[in-house]
């Protein structure tokens, strides 16, 4: 549950009401894990619309093996580089194995596609020790490069919207913000090849998926691994790295509705046997499918890996992303039933309140709002094997982003004057951190039983300063808005001016065990201490105050799961989790915010993972529990007090199915159900046990099939997804109708690469798929449309 007052966006309101969210967000902190890259039994050719650049492509992959048994990673890695073989070259593989088989001339050993739901891909978002998400006693979606090409993915938030029990929006003062599992924006942690971001909600962008190799998602508390703040679960991003072998490049070309235009280059140079570098570069651009909502985006990363003995390893990447919106869509606002010209009953509301059709291109926002980021990431490491058995690994980065917002976001209609009262938000963003990680790790045989273990230390540090400015302008007419511009930055024209300064000093220590019993079956346990210490000082230019204070944070988050593999292809996992979120987004934290602890949360969590008749039926599913403490509430006896004494819980199910009728022939599919409720919470009128978190729908569905005409390289595609209703207030008076889509496609390969034709939303419905900083404005989702890409390999 988040605090009232802590959106990175809004102005700080901390006495709650029945009719707005009572949190605006939270300090997110992710840890991850370096991937290490791990080998499934099963053997299969590059399709031509793989991610995979280079031409002639074998997977190559090893029989099973004894959990037990010890693997020598360092002699792996020193046969691929002398092989100069090797597809990730972040780490090296964790499964028992021999040297890899020889490969024939031209052609390059590909780890890490295991085929349906990537159960077989180590990852970084789900444990310290590079466990599998098979192996790992939790739910972990992977979605490839490969994935995202052959799925439509053009952008983070449908990538993450793809995704059982996630859901997304782009609320333009946090693009890219996640519900999961019930729990929403400040729940949720966040990476970028590993290294977390601290305070997500302030991070995150809805960045392109070109420069992407694939995204990991953990499901449930995450704070372990990713630090305090990952209750509901925690993403890494992982843009794509350097492979050693051959050069190699990727294009991608793509128009469509809304004059929408998406370029990419993607290339791969080895610099020797021991060395390569690989860039992408990634522009966008779109007139959006609302009036005068011009975007544009572009993503720059470069990767370098030099390995100068087999036993030694160094990386460097630097990331480059910025983004452009001209006066950005702030959504529709609920209007009168007796106003409007096209009523609708796509929301539910008191008060005669719906949303009317007539006015879904209308853009409220003033004709000079803008919204722009530039985000700089700089990370390198190195890996140094000790021994056969002890690894030592370390990683240095460097953040720098500057935001700018400046809008009017809020309409509210007015029934006497038939008019929309609109607000104005001026927010500044000048935001840094750094962060040291040093990690010791060990892979071998203790006792008779294989151990991975890790241990480390982390450090981040970060320095925030944002001007906020917050007011209002004239009202306009719903139906034909003089929009008028931007107001002077005044005292007259903004109620509130004020400047933050914060600064946050993180120290963490963290370790991970997981030993295996048996052969078949896995003991995982984890534990981590975080200490941060954070300075405030807000200056009211308009009054002249200035209120400085600070406060420490200490918590203990730890978990325990455990694996069995009840058959060869069937795995059954449990875990306990307990982590920590703060009530408020810790740099934006005000006086009042500060004199709260962490809230805390705890989670169980168990299910099943399958892979049936060669892995031609791969399903996961989970059941799971999820609450949390703390939260802030009005105290039910004296109304007029905000308290820490609230608490929230979510309980679902989720499924997740692969299926390979034929070899032509796939059909997927997942499905979510979620009783997410306040079980202890109260507004200044109103006691709110029993309601739903906003932006959480009850459940949610897709079905996918796909069929390839071989010999004729030409496959066809259909998807239908359904969401459930959701509200947009604690009180659950504004209740957004459920929606569905349907999604169609046609992919070509020619000329070495593969041509698509797709159709989004072909029913055209009308539908609404987040709601905004106020409960009486939605954001609208796109009608039906079509874009026509061209993905190529040279």
């Amino acid at each position: 549950m988040n605090a009232p007052g802590d959106c990175p966006h809004q102005e700080t309101k901390y006495i709650m009401s029945n009719d707005t969210a009572l949190g605006r967000g939270g300090a997110l902190c992710c840890v991850l894990a370096t991937v290490a890259v791990i080998e499934t039994p099963s053997t299969a050719s590059a399709q031509p619309n793989s991610d995979t650049m280079l031409p002639a492509v074998t997977i190559t992959e090893p029989a099973r093996q004894s959990l037990r048994s010890q693997p020598d990673r360092a002699s792996r890695a020193s046969a691929a580089r002398r092989a100069t073989h090797q597809a990730d070259s972040r780490t090296s593989a964790t499964l028992p194995s021999a040297t890899p088989p020889a490969t024939a001339p031209g052609t390059m050993n590909v780890e890490g596609e295991p085929g349906p739901l990537n159960l077989g891909v180590p990852n970084a978002a789900g444990s310290l020790v590079g466990l599998t998400p098979r192996e790992t006693p939790a739910t972990v979606n992977i979605v490839t490069q490969r994935d995202m090409q052959e799925k439509g993915l053009r952008t983070m938030v449908e990538t993450f919207n793809s995704v059982p029990g996630v859901m997304s929006g782009n609320l333009p003062g946090e693009p890219g913000v996640i519900s999961m599992r019930g729990f929403s924006r400040a729940a949720t942690g966040y990476a970028i090849d590993g290294v977390r971001a601290p305070d997500p909600l302030i991070v995150s962008r809805d960045f392109d998926t070109f420069n992407f190799e694939r995204v990991e998602i953990l499901k449930g508390p995450a704070s372990v691994i990713q630090g305090v703040g990952a209750l509901a679960g925690a993403v890494n991003l992982l843009t794509k790295q350097p492979m050693l072998g051959q050069a190699g490049a990727q294009g991608l070309l793509s128009y469509g509705s809304f004059n929408s235009l998406r370029t990419g280059i993607d290339i791969n140079a080895p610099l020797s046997t021991n060395a390569a570098v690989r860039s992408t570069l990634s522009y966008g651009q779109s007139d959006g499918f609302i009036d005068d909502t011009r975007s544009r985006k572009v993503g720059a990363t470069t990767s370098g890996m030099l390995a100068p003995t087999d036993r030694l390893t160094f990386t460097g990447s630097a990331s480059f992303f910025h983004d452009e919106f001209r006066t950005p869509y702030q959504g529709i606002p609920l209007i009168a039933r007796s106003a409007a010209r096209d009523p609708t009953n796509l929301i539910s509301a008191p008060g005669g309140l719906v949303i009317d059709r007539s006015i879904r291109n209308q853009n409220y926002n003033v004709e000079n709002g803008l919204m722009t980021s530039d985000t700089m990431w700089l990370r390198g490491g190195a890996e140094y094997k000790l021994t056969d058995n002890w690894t030592l690994k370390n990683n240095l980065s460097f953040f720098k982003a500057d935001r700018y917002w400046a809008n009017s976001e809020d309409f509210t209609f007015n029934a006497a004057t038939g008019l929309l009262d609109r607000s104005t938000t001026k927010i500044t963003h000048a935001h840094q951190f750094w962060s040291e990680r040093a990690v010791a790790s060990y892979d071998g045989i203790i006792g008779g039983f294989r151990n991975r273990f890790a241990t480390g230390l982390e450090y981040v540090e970060i320095d925030f300063d944002s001007n906020r400015r917050f007011g209002s302008t004239t009202p306009v007419d719903p139906f034909n808005p003089a929009r008028g511009y931007f107001p002077a930055d005044t005292a007259a024209n903004f109620s509130t001016r004020q400047d933050f300064t914060s600064g946050l000093k993180t120290f963490a220590a963290f370790a991970e065990n997981a030993v295996n019993l048996t052969p078949d079956w896995l003991m995982l346990a984890s534990i981590r201490h975080e200490s941060m210490k954070l300075d405030r000082r807000i200056d009211d230019l308009n009054t002249g105050a200035v209120n400085r204070f600070d406060k420490t944070f200490d918590n203990l988050s730890w978990r325990v799961g455990t694996v069995y593999n009840v058959t060869p292809g069937t795995a059954v996992f449990g875990q306990y989790n307990r982590a920590a979120v703060p009530i408020a987004t810790l740099v934006l934290s005000n006086t009042a915010n500060g004199r709260f602890d962490l809230s805390t949360g705890s989670s169980i969590e168990g299910g099943i993972k399958s892979s049936l008749w060669n892995d031609r039926v791969v399903t996961t599913a989970s059941v799971y529990q999820i609450e949390q403490d703390n939260i802030l509430t009005r105290d039910p006896t004296t109304p007029a007090l905000t308290v820490q004494g609230g608490s929230q819980r979510s309980r679902g199910v989720e499924l997740d199915v692969a299926v390979s009728l034929t070899p032509q022939w796939k059909v997927s599919g997942n499905a979510s159900f979620i009783k997410a409720e306040f079980t202890e919470l109260y507004s200044a009128t109103q006691d709110l046990r029993g309601n739903r978190p906003i932006n959480v729908p009850a459940q949610a569905f897709m079905v996918s099939t796909s069929y390839r005409f071989d010999p004729v390289p030409l496959t066809i595609g259909a998807s239908a997804q359904h969401v459930g209703s959701f509200y947009t207030d604690t009180a659950n008076t504004i209740e957004v109708r459920g929606r569905t889509l349907l999604d169609a496609w046609l992919a070509y390969d020619i000329g070495g690469g593969t041509l698509r034709l797709r159709g989004r939303n072909l029913t055209n419905a009308f539908y609404a798929n987040w709601s905004g900083y106020s409960p009486t404005q939605v954001y609208l989702g796109a009608p039906r449309s079509f874009d026509l890409s061209y993905n190529i390999k040279f």
